[in-house]
This record gives structure tokens, C-alpha cells and sequence, in this order.
């Protein structure tokens, strides 16, 4: 069975509201990183993609930290001065803003907050120790006044990237993040892997342990509409759950794809070149069945049309002639050949429903469908395609 649970990373906040829809459409579940008395204060969109649905799930982090951090404090303690050079925060305190009032969220430039339940107490310290960290930084949220372990952001970007992947290994959740250079950011982080990512060192990691996450949005995205944001989150929550065959069934090609391109790479160091993998799985498990599910549509169109075509002279002779010559029987008839026509919409909608659902890629054509931009006579169009038998 294909993973359901999405691991959201680095942040609690999802910041991309159209990537949040993408990844509705493929995660049963969200889970991001929560620590316990965290403000969470998610946008009105994601709220929707959550109501009734369960989509989110937050995950104490606090036990992930715990495993981490002794590897930080070494880290931290071995390259003092050298960690020191390049993230010392003494200068570059907040001095004018140490203030009650609410603050503004820091800017790339600034520093930032880690929440203190998530750094643990030895390794706040060794922080502060090496001049890397300071408890302040206060913040209203509502009627909450928070504190925050003050860090420079490459430093909390490796720390939470850390957390998470010790996370995904405790809950079998695929990570999976809207912030592109996160993905790089993988892998068993030791003391000196530590190291090397923060001082400049890491050679990029290949990205096996990310590739189901990103296979799964490369499908969904594929269909997406352009402007994604416009889309109402209850659309994507009614995709979600109405459509749950199919969607199974795209999951596991999902799954497929990935074990297949995982297992071809163990060997593989080079990131092009596992990228080159990951596009030939993805083409052969989801691009490629999309595009003959759609031909095959296309096909089950243009047959129905036929069969619908190779009955019609039947009913061009003209009304009254045919009463002339078949007296009370012309109602008969016509009505027999109502009831042929509706026999093949309903075998053409049998087809249809078949070769959705027999296509690991039929849960993608319905997202297709469902969400791109329609004028008003495509709608119409589309109502009487399903009429029809030959619409989905």
C-alpha cells in the first residue's frame, strides 16, 4: 500500500496556498512539525483544506530533537570559531525592537526564531556558549507573549531539516516541502555532516529519500491548472474524496514508480543523474498512461458519435410520412430507437468508468478535468459529454 502521510518541512505554516492544494490532492494526510503551546495560525484556504477532512496532522517534535541535538553540540563545540565567524548573533540583536509590541516576521536578512520547546536544553546552551543563539525576541501573538532561541536562518534551516528527517524515520512519513533547496538538505546528519552543511562543505545528496514526495506532486502538478490559486479549496476537497478508487489506484503507481527508481540508483551518486531517473520512472508509470488514457477517451468518443451516427437515417424520414405509412406504430418506433440510443451512452459510460478506473493514471485525468478553467459553452459542452456516456 502506497505511504498516505506527507512530512511538511521546514516551517509549521504552509507558505505556498496553490503547492498546499497540489499536496491535497495526493497526501491523504498532511503532518508538519508542531511544537506543544506553538501559535499556530494557518490562512483561511488551508483551514478549508482541513475542515471535515482531517488533512493535517500536527507531530510533536520534541523526541526528534532529543536524538539530534547531541549531534549539534558536538558539531557546535568542535568548530566554535569557525561556526562563530560566520553565525555569531551578538551584533546583530534586535536592540531596537526588544520591545512587548507585536513584531513584523523577519526578513531573509534577519535573524530567526526556533521555538524553545524544540531545543533542548544542552543544546541551547552549547549555542549561546559558542555565541550562536540568545533567548528573546518577544512576540504578542493575540493575547500570548512568546519567546523564541534567536539563530541565524542557515543555522535553523539545517536544524529543522535535521529534525525532520529524524521524524521520517520514526513515522515512515515521506517528506515533502514547497521550499525547493530543502530537498538537498537529506540525509544521516552527524556531527560531521553537520558540519560540513553549515560551513560550506556538503556536496548536494542525490535525493533518494525525497523521490516518492516529489514523484507524487510532479504527477499532480502536471494536470494542475495554471493558476492553481483561484481554484476553491472545497473543489479540491470534493477530488479528495469522491474520486477514492481511482485515487488508490494512483498511489500505488506512485509507489511503484519510486521503488523502481530507487532500487536502479543505489549506486548512483551523481544528482543529475538520479534526476534523469526519476523523469524516465515518472514518464513510463504516469506520464505516459495519462497520455493513452487520454487518446483512449478521445477513441471512445468518436465511436459513440459513430454508433449514434449509423442509427440516425432511421429517424430523418420526415415525422408525418412515417405516421402515413406506419400509422400508430411511428411512436413505437421512435421510441425504440430512444431506448437504442440510450443503451450505448450507458455501454459508452460503462467504457468510460473501465478504463478510468483500470489506468493508474485515471485519478489524474479526473483532476484534469475537474479543474480547468471553463467558459460557460465548455461546461455546457461538458454536461452533455457526460449525458452522453463519453464525458468524465
Amino acid at each position: 500500500m502506497a505511504l498516505q502521510t506527507g512530512l511538511y518541512y521546514p516551517y509549521v505554516h504552509l507558505r505556498d496556498e496553490s503547492w498546499a492544494k497540489a499536496a491535497a490532492l495526493y497526501w491523504r494526510n498532511l503532518a508538519r512539525v508542531v511544537p506543544p503551546g506553538f501559535p499556530v495560525r494557518d490562512r483561511d484556504v488551508i483551514k478549508e483544506l482541513n475542515q471535515g477532512t482531517g488533512f493535517l496532522i500536527d507531530t510533536d517534535p520534541r523526541p526528534a530533537a532529543e536524538t539530534v541535538a547531541p549531534a549539534f553540540v558536538e558539531a557546535i563545540r568542535d568548530n566554535a570559531e569557525a561556526l562563530r565567524a560566520r553565525f555569531a548573533v551578538e551584533d546583530r540583536r534586535f536592540t531596537s525592537r526588544r520591545q512587548s509590541a507585536p513584531m513584523l516576521a523577519p526578513t531573509p536578512r534577519d535573524l530567526t526564531g526556533l521555538y524553545p520547546e524544540e531545543v533542548p536544553a544542552e543544546l541551547e546552551a552549547a549555542l549561546e556558549e559558542a555565541g550562536l543563539a540568545y533567548r528573546d525576541w518577544r512576540q504578542m501573538v493575540g493575547h500570548q507573549q512568546v519567546s523564541w532561541v534567536v539563530v541565524d536562518p542557515a543555522l535553523a534551516w539545517t536544524y529543522k531539516c535535521a529534525i525532520t528527517e529524524e521524524l521520517a524515520r520514526r513515522t515512515a512519513f515521506a517528506p515533502v516541502t514547497d521550499q525547493l533547496d530543502a530537498y538537498i538538505a537529506t540525509g544521516e546528519w552527524t556531527a560531521e555532516r553537520i558540519t560540513d552543511t553549515l560551513l560550506g562543505g556538503a556536496a548536494p545528496t542525490v535525493g533518494r529519500e525525497t523521490a516518492q514526495a516529489r514523484m507524487a506532486m510532479m504527477a499532480v502538478q502536471c494536470v494542475l491548472p495554471a493558476d492553481l490559486r483561484h481554484v476553491p479549496a472545497d473543489k479540491i476537497v470534493r477530488l479528495r474524496t469522491q474520486y477514492a478508487d481511482e485515487f488508490a489506484a494512483f498511489a500505488a503507481a506512485v509507489e511503484a514508480a519510486t521503488a523502481d527508481v530507487v532500487g536502479a540508483t543505489q549506486e548512483v551518486t551523481d544528482r543529475a543523474a538520479f534526476e534523469l531517473h526519476l523523469q524516465g520512472a515518472f514518464d513510463s508509470h504516469l506520464a505516459q498512461p495519462l497520455e493513452s488514457l487520454r487518446q483512449a477517451m478521445n477513441g471512445l468518443k468518436l465511436n459513440t458519435v459513430f454508433t449514434t451516427l449509423t442509427i440516425k437515417p432511421e429517424v430523418t424520414v420526415p415525422g408525418a410520412g412515417l405516421a402515413w405509412l406506419l400509422g400508430g406504430t411511428a411512436t413505437a418506433v421512435g421510441t425504440g430507437i430512444a431506448f437504442a440510443a440510450l443503451a450505448t451512452r450507458q455501454a459508452a459510460a460503462r467504457e468510460r468508468d473501465t478504463l478510468v478506473a483500470s489506468s493508474p493514471a485515471g485519478y489524474l485525468l479526473r483532476v484534469e478535468k475537474e479543474l480547468k478553467p471553463a467558459t460557460m459553452l465548455r461546461r455546457a459542452g461538458r454536461v452533455m459529454a457526460r449525458t452522453a456516456g463519453v464525458g468524465i
